[in-house]
């Protein structure tokens, strides 16, 4: 009779450990990898490039009002300014230099908004089902830009993330995980490894 009741303590002795293994092993908001500054950059924060589209208002003017890419060079051309050096500012300064140079030579406290009307794309490269290049949409996570690139492909198991951010000179790469945010002009490079 004793021998019966012994295994039942032993049987449940087990039972604490095994919970405290299993807590263990749980994933905690905690062990999710924060984003370093180099990644937690916003889009009030975004620098102008080649590529991207920009809406110039300005108000009472609408002969001065335009939209334009920025050329290789980083330049919009602009009606009365000409040349307008956008490469590299935000939004906001590029705002705010337009209305120095119209307030300098052609208006009086001019009102001027800059948006940006298309940002570059995005590339997916690597271990996806349909590598190239992606719109740009506000909020892209590498997991989105994965799933517009068709998903990962059959040979990629637990994949690899590698973000290179910036332009040619002065490119930096960034270990990505699925939740990281995406600018414009990012590369994301899937890693293949066999299942």
């Amino acid at each position: 009779m004793f021998e019966g009741a012994a295994a039942v303590l032993r049987a449940w002795a087990v039972v604490p450990l095994l919970a405290v293994a299993l807590v263990g092993c749980a994933v905690t908001p905690e062990s999710t990898p924060e984003p370093t500054p180099d990644e937690a950059v916003s889009l009030a924060d975004y620098a102008l490039a080649p590529g991207d589209r920009v809406r110039v208002t300005v108000w009472g003017q609408p002969d001065l009002t335009t939209e334009a890419e920025l050329d290789a060079g980083g330049q919009i051309a602009m009606p009365l300014l000409g040349a307008v050096q956008a490469g590299g500012r935000t939004a906001g300064a590029l705002r705010d230099a337009i209305a120095e140079r119209l307030d300098a030579r052609y208006l009086v406290n001019p009102k001027v908004a800059v948006e940006v009307a298309r940002y570059r794309p995005v590339f997916v490269l690597g271990g996806v089902e349909r590598p190239g290049s992606y719109n740009y949409q506000p909020a892209l996570d590498v997991r989105r830009a994965v799933a517009l690139a068709g998903g990962y492909s059959a040979d990629t198991a637990v994949p690899a993330v590698t973000i290179l951010r910036g332009e040619t000179e002065g490119r930096r790469e960034i270990a990505g995980h699925p939740d990281m945010v995406v600018l414009p002009g990012d590369v994301i490079e899937i890693g293949r490894s066999r299942r």
